[in-house]
């Protein structure tokens, strides 16, 4: 084959190939694409060590170390998370079991070393603050996607260089108290990118004093071919002041080693690293 044929019809395929991907993209509902966001590959198994930054409105902070595991067991996931420092938080240790299953509430644990206590984090506490953070429980473990009816706010939204779909979430109606119960939100907003289905911006309405929350993923990469965001912050505010602000650093990320099931048993709470 001549060539410049052999290179106008490469050409051609790759053109007909992206206008293939951008139609299906084009043509997923607002809850395609959450659901996508919701399964994107994030390892089988995950080490990583956080920075968190915890800073008031008079930008006094507060400084948090953190190692955080976590495994998956099919559509399951198991996770711990070690406060390493400052001395007041040292060895307090948090654990969640994450239930694909809807119907099953997930489970979770605090352990105060302080108290030499284990506390069972009840699902109607899972819209609290996470260890003083911006962040909830509910946020740090995942909402159930299933519980919300979903629609597009934006079908193209510039955010940093890159496209996005900007999708609305609802709690549904059968569900409302029981999404506001255990998130403590009426609404969102999701920023998702259309390259990789990632969330990198959202805002999210607080029903208890009417407050809104920014949340923002940056410092985005691939490791070991999974894409990952190592800034996070949230950034909570009341009619137009902040109020307080987190921010996460991660850093030290291994994806897919082997981790022993005895890490996620409250005896490893209590034990520590």
């Amino acid at each position: 084959m001549n060539k410049t044929i052999l290179k106008l019809t490469i050409t051609i395929i790759s053109l007909l190939l992206v206008s293939g991907v951008l139609f299906a993209q084009e043509t997923l509902t607002a809850y395609e694409v959450v659901k996508k966001m919701d399964e994107l590959n994030d390892g089988d198994t995950v080490k990583s060590d956080t920075l968190m930054v915890l800073m008031d409105s008079s930008k006094n902070k507060r400084i948090r170390k953190i190692k955080n595991i976590r495994k998956d067991y099919g559509k399951d996931s198991k996770g711990l998370i070690f406060f390493l420092s400052p001395a007041d938080v040292r060895n307090t240790t948090y654990m969640s079991y994450d239930w694909d299953n809807e119907d099953k509430e997930d489970d979770s644990w605090l352990y105060l070393p302080a108290l030499k206590k284990i506390k069972r984090i009840a699902s109607s506490d899972q819209s609290g603050s996470f260890m003083g953070s911006d962040f909830t429980y509910s946020d740090i473990n995942g909402m159930e996607i299933e519980n919300w009816k979903y629609k597009f706010r934006k079908k193209s939204a510039i955010v940093n260089g890159v496209d996005t779909w900007v999708v609305e979430g609802r709690p549904k109606k059968e569900k409302r108290s029981k999404v506001i119960d255990e998130t403590g939100y009426v609404k969102n907003n999701l920023w998702i990118r259309k390259d990789n289905f990632m969330l990198i911006k959202g805002k999210y309405w607080v029903k208890k004093g009417k407050k809104i929350k920014y949340f923002k993923a940056d410092g985005i990469k691939k490791i070991d071919n999974i894409w990952t965001a190592t800034k996070l912050s949230m950034i909570t505010t009341k009619k137009g002041k902040v109020l307080h602000s987190s921010f996460l650093k991660i850093s030290n990320i291994i994806y897919n080693t082997k981790i022993s099931d005895s890490f996620f048993t409250t005896g490893k709470m209590e034990r520590g690293l």
